[in-house]
């Protein structure tokens, strides 16, 4: 469903992303792991033409793009089949969570507001905010605010979701509310691709794990591969320091 060849990026004649592909199912739960710098977030912003990609080949539901020479038409294909949600929520502050998702249904997608009313109101019961559908962000606490992202997200149907680092600016005991919803949008069969540091998410979640560094995919696959029998030098590297970090052990990991 979304096929990802030789995406490469430079910034002031730095290379970030260097001939990256990948190939992510219908259904998939694709995480990105990687230390800063990787190239992981911008990896996931060209695809949605959030950054212009020097070089590279999207193929999304059957129809193929040159990620170099997007047109305004392409840039709003793509965006009408993806959905993205950012590190830091991205709300409009002067809306109430139910305006926010309404805004792009009825502005965006030109869907009829009592058509769009209903969608963002299942969208919002999906990640347990229904009874917060008046309130404001500054009501709203980090966590609150992520899921209204993601019922944002959900609401306009996409066939993928790409995640940037949802939990990074939450607090720790936030976390756990984003992620059972991504868990819960997992199991429901929503194709999404993640770049996160959350270690538990990558292992119970996602069906193939992709590790980046230096704007290349260094090692790549199912995660219990992953995480138990890495291939690569670099990535056992990593996986040491990371879940060694984390108190993580290898029983966890099984």
């Amino acid at each position: 469903m979304l096929d990802i060849k030789n995406l490469s990026k430079q910034f002031d004649g730095k290379t970030v992303l260097e001939d990256v592909s990948l190939t992510v199912g219908k259904g998939d739960v694709v995480v990105i792991l990687g230390p800063s710098g990787s190239g992981k977030t911008t990896f996931l912003r060209c695809l949605n033409h959030l950054e212009k990609a020097d070089q590279g080949q999207l193929t999304l539901d059957g129809h193929s793009y040159d990620l170099a020479s997007l047109n305004r038409k392409e840039v709003l294909d793509i965006r009408q089949k993806t959905a993205f949600v950012f590190q830091h929520y991205n709300l409009f502050a002067n809306k109430t969570a139910l305006e926010n998702i309404l805004e792009g249904l009825v502005i965006a997608r030109k869907i009829p507001k009592a058509e769009a009313e209903k969608t963002a109101l299942e969208a919002l019961e999906k990640v347990g905010l229904l009874s917060h559908k008046d309130y404001y962000p500054k009501q709203l606490s980090g966590g609150q605010q992520q899921r209204i992202g993601i019922a944002r997200a959900i609401a306009v149907k996409p066939d993928v979701i790409f995640f940037d680092e949802p939990t990074s600016a939450l607090d720790p005991e936030l976390i756990g509310d984003v992620l059972g919803v991504m868990k819960q949008l997992a199991q429901d069969g929503v194709t999404m691709v993640v770049v996160t540091h959350e270690m538990s998410f990558a292992r119970d979640v996602a069906n193939h794990v992709v590790f980046m560094d230096g704007g290349h995919i260094i090692e790549e696959g199912a995660p219990r591969e992953f995480f138990l029998r890495p291939k690569e030098e670099r990535t056992r590297r990593f996986l040491a320091r990371i879940l060694s970090d984390d108190s993580y052990s290898v029983n966890y990991i099984l």
